[in-house]
């Protein structure tokens, strides 16, 4: 009779597609219920004494739908960028450049563990700055195997990859998909305030080594300690597994100077000639030209490669499309300003760190549903900007409130780290266990920056 019944299905969570529907709908119908209102602006800027209530606009059957296509075509330029972006990358990728370096990084591991540890943590750190995640997975399984080499378990792999790309991506220094994306819609300067997310970066950056080093050094003092438990030893047999006959010759490493000359001009040009995301993406073009010049790729293969990189971000782009159709029937239905009006007004008379706490908790939790950075961004700074004026808090916090946010819980959330763990060959379970800590003490040191930000005036407004 046992065998007759039929095994309970378990929870599992909607698509992330599936996900921004089900708010367009929910939107929809608040603009049915929720009264419609408005605020003058001036210069694009909230009077904050000049909230109206005006004429019902409810969303049509038609606004609907026209409200995906209208999502996409005012989202064009953030999208854009990013297929732009993924496809120059791709070519550098195919290139082998970087799967070289770390090749000739790996031969040199014997014997120097902990300092391995460190040098890829800081390499992987390094690209999580520059919003390289996704282009990643092809070297998980590198890595982890060369840890378990070196005598720890897969742990310690999985959390140089995924503790690294966090806090890389989280401070956002000249991440084109989350800051880049966020500075946009609120008309900041890109990658202005560097200087504070710098320090963002080293706070951080030390939190996560503390813990893994220590994690280290224990389980090779004593196995027992490893949250593995007996799959430890049996570890330690698994063979290394990385692609061979990547020479790191002078045209792969002139490869990568380049790369990071672009990024290097990309900085500047953002902090002193003020480019946007059309010159940004811009820089990555020509890299991309060298790259298949130096690698002697052929044309019809780099076009190949150039699309496929592309390819690889549908799902993304696809996001912020959908997402932005959630503000395109919040601004319809012309309550968006009567959010805030509300938010606004329970917020009002607590101190900063109350209201930036709620924020910021609020940012940390949708993350868990939306975990696309350029996605939510397009979704939440519509009504973060306008909230920070009514509220006084400068756009530059309210952006680095939806920063961190937003990077953190994409490697420790369910719903956006389970791709990354299964590359990994990790359980979410055992991940859980080793990295609940470290993450709650990088979400606490991200909010007291954010107040730190909202005391010192961060700007440059």
């Amino acid at each position: 009779m046992g065998n007759t019944l039929k095994k309970k299905k378990g929870f599992s969570m909607p698509h992330v597609y599936a996900v921004i529907l089900i708010l367009m709908l929910l939107v929809t119908i608040m603009t049915y219920v929720i009264p419609a209102g408005t605020y003058a602006r001036v210069d694009g800027n909230v009077d904050p004494n000049s909230f109206t209530y005006v004429e019902q606009t409810p969303v049509s059957f038609l606004s609907f739908f026209t409200s995906l296509h209208q999502g996409f075509v005012e989202s064009a330029n953030v999208i854009g960028a990013v297929l732009l972006i993924s496809g120059a990358i791709q070519i550098i990728q195919k290139t082998g450049a970087f799967s070289a370096g770390i090749q000739a990084l790996i031969k040199r591991a014997k014997g120097r563990g902990l300092v391995m540890v460190l040098l890829f943590f800081t390499i992987f750190t390094g690209m999580g700055v520059i919003g390289y995640l996704d282009a990643l997975y092809p070297f998980y399984p590198i890595i982890i195997s060369l840890f378990i080499t070196l005598g720890y378990d897969k742990m310690v792999g999985t959390a140089i990859i995924m503790l690294s790309t966090a806090v890389g991506f989280t401070c956002g220094m000249v991440n084109p998909y989350t800051t880049g994306v966020a500075q946009t819609l609120v008309g900041l300067p890109m990658y202005s305030g560097i200087a504070l997310r710098a320090v963002g970066l080293v706070v951080f950056y030390a939190i996560a080594v503390f813990f893994l080093t220590r994690y280290c050094i224990k389980i090779k003092k004593n196995p027992k300690y490893s949250v593995m438990g007996e799959n430890y030893l049996q570890e330690q047999t698994a063979p290394m597994q990385f692609e061979e006959g990547l020479d790191f010759h002078g045209r792969r490493v002139a490869i990568i100077v380049v790369f990071l000359a672009a990024i290097v001009l990309s900085v500047v040009g953002s902090l002193r000639w003020k480019w946007g995301l059309p010159e940004i993406t811009a820089v990555y073009m020509p890299v991309a030209i060298v790259a298949v010049v130096l690698s002697r790729m052929s044309v019809s293969e780099a076009c190949s490669e150039f699309g496929k990189g592309m390819a690889g971000v549908v799902a993304p782009t696809m996001v912020i499309g959908l997402s932005r159709a959630v503000s395109v029937l919040l601004t319809e239905g012309n309550i968006t300003d009567t959010i805030i009006h509300a938010v606004s007004g329970l917020l009002e008379g607590k101190s900063p760190v109350i209201t930036l706490l709620i924020i910021y908790a609020f940012v940390t939790l949708f993350n868990f549903f939306v975990s696309s950075g350029s996605g939510k961004a397009v979704v939440m700074m519509p009504i973060l900007q306008p909230l920070g004026q009514v509220l006084g808090i400068n756009q530059q916090v309210m952006v680095l409130a939806y920063q961190y946010g937003d990077g953190f819980t994409n490697t420790f959330w369910p719903t956006a780290s389970l791709l990354q763990l299964s590359l990994c060959g990790m359980d979410y379970g055992h991940w859980f266990k080793f990295a609940w800590k470290i993450y709650a003490c990088l979400i606490t040191a991200g909010f007291l920056l954010i107040i730190i930000a909202n005391q010192i005036g961060y700007g440059p407004f």
